[in-house]
């Protein structure tokens, strides 16, 4: 079985450890099971499977004195598909004696077995019209797209054997080569790159890049690597596109360096024959020949004339299905890419939550989603998904849920948000992280196609009540990306989704921080900002200390002050309720009763190595009030006729790290007006942002009450028994006719 990579596994690696974390069972059992081809044509008796590697078809035509329109005069068509690589005719076939052999008389798809004529061998297996009732399954296709591809497939189940095919490509007609018809023809069935590069600086024709080869091969950014013996044709292609640049153009394409349209580079264009041993021979091409690209149908033909190892010119050609795409980033990818799209329709599913792994103050998510195939049939092609989101960071991660929300991508693992794959190189091994949908082909990896655009879109799902009676939350999960190399991702999931918490941020929540994502303060009911200056700064571990021992001035500015009064007519300053917030700054000797322009940073601790001139002190905690640099959120209520205020504290923060800018306003009348940039960070790594332009005053000249201790708990915080209160119990202490929600929510 295949794994979901999740992110410790990565942090394990870094640290010298490698602990692969299976989905479901064990997988140490399938050392044994045969690998699915990477082709995905094979032929599959009694679940082992064995790829398809040569195909072949015979034509028997009636005599002359048949009738054409007698059904039982139609031509037959005998068709061998061998695990043998290299037959070229139908005596080869015989010879090996290992191929499946399909009689057809109308290869046009769906294949009647009942009708004399029609049969499938294999082995022990043979189901034609005399015993095709016997076979409790019995379905064959057969379809040629031309004369040199075919699409077969077929699911026989009889006398307690199964035989399963599945085949799409070249398809050589046995007798051509006694005609001459395909003599001098190298066929290609696969399609490693087809990229779309883009427009042309200075010419009107788009770049189109694409290999074609006969083998088993890898492809590692960029580079086509064969895993045995075969050809590898590379095109170079310039063309003026039409209504879709995703769509090669047809016709003749000469040689040119001027890139104008239908021309090939003889630089990048060109054929190579890999031994099995690796050794590469580049061949020439004939000069003055044309390469040329047809198209019947969904069936395209890539062809160019060549000079071979044996001197002999020839046409190589490519037949068969040709998607072009985008060029990935970076130049590709070095694990195998699915290449085409995938829909993934869930069965199951389970979840891990990170906490702020990636430092983003975001809680990291990864869901990850299996369908059936997946879950049960190891190396048949099940898909699984990991979708990585961000949402709120859990104070409590044991609490930690999935939340409802339709996510886009993005790279900075901000809050609503999922996170595009990339790729991970680390001890000799290369793993994905982030969205990715992977397919289980058989080998030890799997392929992969990464998540890079789109929507991931969670809804709930009502509840479900399990055997030991324990009710889960149920979610509805539907996915529509694009994938990095131009590739449709698609998949759904409705259900129970359990959840791990693999977090390693719960020791350093220390309570000071309410908030469970980054928050935007609205400051703008504030009208006027105070100052006030203090002798004495707090060292964490100490006491307080003189701060001129460290060679400093001391101010506390105001933006919003916590405590105003009881009657609406004394909130001059500020309107009731809403953000305020607290900076405690060191300024030069002397300069603390004037504001200084500039951007403060955060201390890393209340240390004496941390202060000096020009930065922001850390927030502390301190006989249960919020001190320092901090953020706080307020609500208030109004009642009676005299228009009494009440506020309470339902948000707060201590700053521990970020910064704020601090700058002068000009214009007339503005001699005091300051502007200030907040980005504070609390200890979940929350950011807490804002901005605020306005008049500055001392808190003393301005009339307002100055603290007597900047350490004194706020007032706001002895009116109330905790420093939170829902909005619950603040109900039940007042009469319902004096109640009013002012946008207050529980």
């Amino acid at each position: 079985m295949k794994k979901l990579y999740p992110f410790f596994l990565i942090m394990l690696c870094m640290a010298g450890a490698v602990a692969l974390s299976s989905c479901s069972d064990d997988d140490s059992s399938s050392s044994g099971d045969p690998d699915m081809p990477e082709s995905g044509n094979a032929l599959i008796c009694n679940g082992v499977v064995r790829e398809i590697k040569s195909a072949v078809y015979t034509v028997e035509t009636p005599g002359n004195g048949e009738k054409a329109d007698v059904p039982e005069a139609a031509p037959v068509y005998t068709i061998y598909l061998s695990p043998t690589a290299g037959l070229v005719d139908a005596d080869g076939m015989l010879i090996a004696d290992d191929a499946v052999k399909i009689t057809v008389k109308q290869p046009s798809g769906a294949v009647d077995l009942t009708a004399a004529g029609n049969g499938i061998v294999y082995g022990e297996i043979d189901v034609n019209s005399s015993n095709v009732g016997e076979a409790s399954k019995a379905v064959l296709s057969v379809e040629f797209l031309s004369a040199r591809v075919a699409r077969i497939s077929a699911e026989i189940e009889t006398g307690g054997k199964t035989l399963t095919v599945a085949y799409y490509g070249p398809c050589k007609n046995s007798d051509a080569s006694e005609e001459g018809d395909d003599a001098d023809k190298v066929v290609l069935d696969k399609v490693p790159l087809s990229w779309y590069l883009g427009p042309v600086k200075g010419v009107e024709s788009h770049n189109y890049y694409m290999a074609f080869t006969d083998a088993e091969h890898t492809v590692s950014k960029g580079q086509v690597t064969l895993k045995e013996a075969g050809y590898l044709f590379v095109a170079d292609l310039y063309a003026v596109p039409g209504e879709d640049a995703y769509t090669l153009p047809e016709g003749e394409y000469m040689a040119s360096q001027l890139n104008e349209d239908h021309t090939f580079t003889s630089q990048y264009t060109g054929v190579q024959y890999i031994d099995a041993e690796g050794n590469k021979t580049q061949l020439s091409l004939v000069p003055g020949e044309p390469l040329k690209v047809t198209r019947e149908g969904d069936v395209w033909s890539v062809s160019l004339r060549f000079v071979d190892t044996d001197g002999s010119e020839k046409s190589i050609v490519y037949e068969g299905q040709l998607q072009i795409v985008d060029q990935p980033e970076d130049g590709g990818f070095y694990l195998p890419q699915i290449g085409r799209d995938v829909e993934v329709v869930g069965v199951s599913a389970t979840a891990t939550y990170y906490g702020n792994m990636l430092e983003a103050g975001t809680g990291m998510m990864q869901i990850n989603i299996f369908d059936e195939t997946y879950n049960t049939e190891k190396g048949q092609g099940g898909l699984g998904a990991a979708l990585v989101v961000f949402n709120d960071l859990f104070g409590n991660p044991k609490e930690a849920v999935i939340k409802p929300h339709e996510y886009l991508a993005n790279t900075s693992f901000q809050w609503g948000s999922w996170m595009p794959a990339v790729e991970i190189p680390m001890e000799g091994l290369v793993f994905p992280l982030g969205t990715y949908v992977q397919l289980d082909d058989g080998t030890s990896f799997g392929q992969f196609s990464y998540g890079k655009e789109g929507t991931i879109k969670i809804e709930a799902a009502g509840e479900s009540t399990g055997e030991d009676g324990k009710v889960e939350p149920m979610y509805k999960i539907e996915f529509n990306l694009t994938s990095k190399d131009g590739f449709t991702l698609k998949g759904s999931y409705t259900g129970v989704i359990p959840i791990t918490d693999a977090s390693d941020d719960k020791p350093d929540d220390d309570g000071t921080s309410t908030l469970e994502r980054d928050y935007d303060m609205d400051l703008s009911k504030i009208k006027k900002a105070h100052y006030y200056t203090s002798d004495q700064v707090y060292i964490q571990g100490i006491g307080y200390k003189p701060i001129s021992s460290y060679g400093c001035g001391l101010q506390f500015i105001n933006i919003g002050i916590e405590w105003v009064g009881d009657h609406l007519e004394a909130f001059v300053d500020r309107e009731p309720g809403g953000d305020i917030v607290r900076v405690e700054l060191t300024t030069e000797p002397g300069k603390e009763n004037e504001i200084t322009p500039g951007t403060y940073e955060v201390t890393e601790q209340r240390w004496p190595a941390y202060i000096k001139p020009g930065v922001m002190m850390r927030g502390i905690m301190l006989n249960g009030g919020l001190h320092g640099s901090r953020w706080m959120h307020q609500y208030y209520v109004e009642w009676g006729e005299d228009h009494k205020v009440f506020e309470y504290l339902d948000g707060h923060a201590l700053l521990y790290g970020g910064q704020v800018t601090i700058s002068k306003v000009e214009g007339e009348g503005k001699e005091n007006w300051y502007r200030f940039e907040f980005d504070g960070i609390c200890v979940r790594k929350h950011h807490v942002r804002g901005t605020w332009e306005g008049p500055v005053v001392s808190q003393t000249a301005g009339g307002a009450a100055a603290e007597k201790d900047h350490l004194e708990p706020p007032r706001l915080l002895r009116r109330l028994p905790a420093p939170k209160v829902s909005m619950s119990r603040l109900a039940e202490k007042l009469p319902d006719v004096m109640f009013r929600k002012a946008g207050m929510t529980e």
